[in-house]
């Protein structure tokens, strides 16, 4: 199940990139709005073409997929990240030698 939706998801993530991206750009929209001109940023005719609706329903269903998932992995506590990692080995400290020398100067200073 899990798997499923997480394929759906993955899906609606590229559909709604693609959609976005073939929409055409409005930003003098927002110029238009300042300067007086009957179009607005704002407009009051709402989402009209095929573009703009698909990318409501796209954007809905993918949120839907992520409440969904969010939902599914917190529902089972055996498949969270935690409980999956493998502590750290930590090799031991080889031991100093006897013959190093030590690692600050004497104490006993020649005058």
């Amino acid at each position: 199940m899990y798997t499923v939706v997480l394929l759906v998801h993955i899906m609606l993530a590229v559909a709604i990139v693609m959609v976005v991206l073939l929409q055409v750009g409005k930003g003098s929209g927002m110029g238009a709005a300042f300067g007086g001109s009957s179009e607005s940023f704002f407009g009051s005719s709402g989402p009209s073409n095929f573009l703009e609706k698909a990318t409501i329903v796209v954007g809905i269903l993918f949120l839907l997929t992520s409440l969904t998932l969010a939902y599914i992995s917190g529902e089972s506590g055996q498949n969270r990240l935690f409980n999956q990692m493998v502590p750290a080995q930590t090799s031991p400290l080889p031991a100093p030698s006897q013959n190093a020398l030590p690692a600050s100067p004497s104490t006993t200073q020649q005058k």
